[in-house]
């Protein structure tokens, strides 16, 4: 299972959709101090600054294409 497709099955375990990847869900919520704190844990531990959203802005291309 690819990090996509475990993030998209975590989305819809948690949040009943199915085809969009838990880091853009959280990406486009309201500012809040889990969101935050969810933001720079996914930066630090794929070792990558704003993880969640280059995957949203993927997602969004993705959903458009």
């Amino acid at each position: 299972m690819t990090h996509w497709q475990a993030s998209c099955l975590a989305n819809r375990l948690l949040l009943g959709d199915p085809t969009r990847p838990l880091c853009s869900r959280v990406f486009v919520q309201p500012n809040s101090a889990w969101r935050t704190l969810y933001l720079r844990a996914t930066d630090w531990l794929f070792d990558e600054p704003h993880h969640c959203l280059r995957v949203h802005l993927h997602w969004l291309t993705l959903r458009y294409l």
